[in-house]
């Protein structure tokens, strides 16, 4: 819960601007990208409250208390080391959704929201009054999953992650999302299991979803480990389990998520894959050996390719 800066502080030492210039200065000198975000977002954690009211308290001139501003320098210092924000929060914003993170599982980056829109409107197409199925294969968070039942009424969906210490996590996003989503007739269910195995995906989807999906959304290893990706924040922090998508090129783990996509969708069914910029082809190729077609590659917010979406039209033999 978030509160408001307390006016009765004004006339400390400690202004609001002067901290932030500081604490950009600080980030900065340590490399990270987003400074002033970053900056702000320590100092409204520290403060309990958000950025909203690290705004607010700036604009009327309220003073940062003595013991805030100590507990920010501290989280700029720990974020200089290149922790990542999100862990020093304690929560990782994505679309409608506020979830726990840290130490274990994958931080979901913002580029990663825009899978939920194609299958939002797939859902919107084809289950317009509810009961959709949906599928996220290596949930991590559970990002993917709960997004999409949450802004999809009446949604059924499982998010299946092999990683025992990210589970974790995923359990404890739907355990916070758990009254929300039932309020919109939806359902969020963390299951362990591992995406690349077809068998176990079928499993889990005969035991939680009836057999078949309408949907699956996912976000699989993809980076290629060959020494490119150096960011700590990515490298140091994230869980490698999360990262390395394996073969040449980074695309083996991807392809077997196609695979086991292919297992248990409905003919119709959407597939929804998130890659890197340079993997859209092999992956189009890969979803029609598995029966997918309609395979279209979409670009993020930076104009790179970041997603590919693609309808079964056959089931494998």
């Amino acid at each position: 819960m978030t509160t408001e800066p307390d006016p009765a502080d004004r006339g400390s030492s400690h202004e609001v601007g002067r901290l932030l210039a500081d604490g950009r200065q600080t980030l900065a000198e340590a490399g990270v990208d987003s400074p002033e975000t970053d900056a702000t977002a320590l100092l409204a954690c520290a403060w309990d409250t958000d950025a909203r009211g690290v705004a607010r308290a700036r604009l009327m001139g309220d003073a940062v208390p003595d013991a805030v501003a100590v507990a920010y320098r501290g989280l700029l210092e720990r974020r200089a080391t290149r922790i990542p924000l999100q862990h020093l929060t304690g929560v990782a914003h994505f679309r409608t959704l506020t979830l726990p993170v840290g130490p274990g599982v994958f931080v979901p980056r913002p580029e990663t929201e825009l899978l939920v829109d194609p299958v939002l409107a797939h859902l919107a197409r084809t289950h317009p009054a509810g009961g959709a199925r949906v599928l996220d294969l290596c949930t991590g968070t559970g990002a993917l999953g709960l997004a999409v039942a949450a802004e999809a009424a009446g949604t059924s969906a499982v998010g299946v992650e092999l990683q025992e210490e990210a589970l974790a996590w995923t359990r404890r996003s739907a355990e916070a999302h758990r009254e929300e989503l039932a309020r919109r007739g939806s359902l969020f269910t963390p299951v362990r299991a591992d995406a690349t195995e077809p068998d176990a995906v079928a499993a889990v989807v005969s035991q939680h979803l009836g057999g078949r999906v309408d949907a699956v959304v996912s976000n699989p290893p993809y980076v290629v480990d060959d020494g490119t990706t150096t960011a700590p924040e990515v490298v140091v922090h994230d869980p490698a389990a999360a990262l390395w998508g394996g073969g040449d090129d980074g695309t083996r783990i991807p392809g077997l998520v196609i695979e086991a996509a292919a297992r248990v969708l409905e003919p119709g069914g959407l597939l929804v894959l998130e890659h890197a910029d340079t993997q859209g082809a092999a992956l189009r190729v890969a979803c029609a050996r598995s029966g997918f077609a309609e395979a279209v590659t979409h670009a993020d917010y930076t104009g790179r390719d970041r997603f590919t979406a693609a309808v079964l039209q056959s089931r494998p033999h």
